[in-house]
């Protein structure tokens, strides 16, 4: 009898660790794929990763966090990986389903618009919602402006390959994308004379990698030359400067109003042939003591983070192992090619950079002084809190 009791209780544990294991399972996110913060900083919305652990479980899900309550809600499942993303100024948010339509909601629930789409590669909207730009992942990554009955083509020449960074401004839009063209090309070309919208068979591809675009005439304004390989970029909030990074250890900005104006970003002990070696001596940050023995990044870029109106890091490639990789980020000023501090950004766990393709898993609140990372080991995100005054960045929140 009490061999037969023992039995019924370890069946009650098994059966209770099977049943908890499966709940877990059943709840837990992928990796980020895209994520956005919104512009007070409150909220955060990601889309994951498909999980074939089990072909029962939830896949591509959508996942609101509250960062002031530290709470986290699954909104769906059946999500594109790469379409979160803010309505500035609002706690509004867009994401695209399984069947193509894009959806405009609240964090509490509300939605407010829906319309069919062709399955998007990235997508950005202006605070009015007056201004919604797009790319495809059918047609190599076309880009237009609008939906529905007023689809605008902006640049059907040829296409965008993965990884691809929108940025918006008052008056332009940027595209950055997989580029690799230095050999006799100017800092920036600005007599642009192709056809952005080429509708026959043979495409040119003529603005791939770099290009500063007209927001209200939807024409090319600049290609920017020096970076290549897999490259991503951002205009600036202020809406002065366009900054780059990417894999070839090549970092830029160019000034909008003087596009001759490209300053490469100085890494930390790499750069001696760009500058006397005198002048990179006197003029280099050194590391403060307190971070000595943390390793700093100097590897490729994967995305670019603005944690004040004007102030950026540079995020590199991390480890896919927590407690591996870079613990520090370079910190600028636009202006600036000189680093302005280093700041910590911890390895454990390990941001979500540790692919090219996760571009998107970066995002930042600059008036709140907020940054948001993914995690490169799991479905969780990183928060930190910027401190101008102070120069550093504190990690907040760690989320699971």
């Amino acid at each position: 009898m009490m061999r037969k009791n023992k039995l019924i209780k370890l069946f009650i544990v098994v059966f209770l660790f099977i049943i908890l294991f499966f709940v877990y399972q059943y709840h837990r996110t992928g990796p980020i794929i895209s994520l956005a913060v919104s512009t007070d900083g409150r909220y955060v919305v990601s889309v994951h990763s498909a999980r074939d652990d089990f072909f029962f479980l939830p896949e591509k899900q959508l996942v609101l966090w509250d960062i002031e309550k530290k709470e986290k809600k699954i909104l769906a499942k059946n999500a594109n990986v790469f379409s979160a993303a803010f309505v500035p100024d609002s706690h509004e948010f867009m994401w695209q389903d399984d069947k193509n339509v894009v959806h405009i909601q609240d964090v509490n629930g509300k939605e407010i618009n829906s319309f069919p789409h062709f399955q998007v590669k990235t997508h950005i909207i202006s605070a009015d919602k007056t201004f919604y730009l797009s790319s495809n992942m059918e047609n190599y990554g076309a880009l237009y402006e609008g939906y529905g009955k007023n689809l605008k083509p902006v640049y059907t020449d040829g296409g965008f390959p993965l990884p691809l960074t929108l940025s918006t401004s008052r008056d332009h839009f940027l595209s950055a994308s997989d580029t690799c063209l230095l050999t006799n090309r100017p800092v920036a070309e600005t007599n642009l004379t192709a056809n952005p919208i080429n509708p026959n068979e043979s495409k040119k591809s003529s603005y791939l990698g770099v290009t500063l675009w007209d927001k209200n005439t939807l024409k090319p304004v600049a290609r920017l030359y020096g970076n290549c390989g897999k490259t991503t970029g951002l205009i600036s909030p202020d809406g002065n400067w366009v900054v780059t990074g990417g894999e070839n250890y090549r970092d830029f900005m160019w000034e909008i109003q003087k596009l001759n104006n490209r300053q490469r970003l100085v890494h930390f002990n790499n750069d001696l042939q760009l500058v006397d070696p005198e002048i990179y001596k006197r003029k280099i940050l050194p590391k403060p003591e307190k971070f000595k023995n943390k390793p700093t990044g100097l590897n490729h870029t994967v995305a670019i983070a603005f944690v004040t109106e004007k102030d950026f890091i540079l995020l590199g490639k991390s480890s896919d192992n927590n407690g591996f990789g870079d613990q520090l980020a370079r910190l600028f000023t636009v202006g600036d090619p000189w680093i302005k501090a280093y700041v910590e950004i911890g390895n454990d766990p390990s941001i979500s950079t540790d692919s090219y393709g996760k571009n998107l898993s970066v995002s930042s609140a600059p008036k709140a002084h907020i940054l948001v990372t993914g995690q490169a080991t799991g479905g969780g995100i990183n928060v930190y809190k910027y401190h101008p005054d102070k120069m550093e960045l504190e990690k907040i929140w760690v989320a699971n």
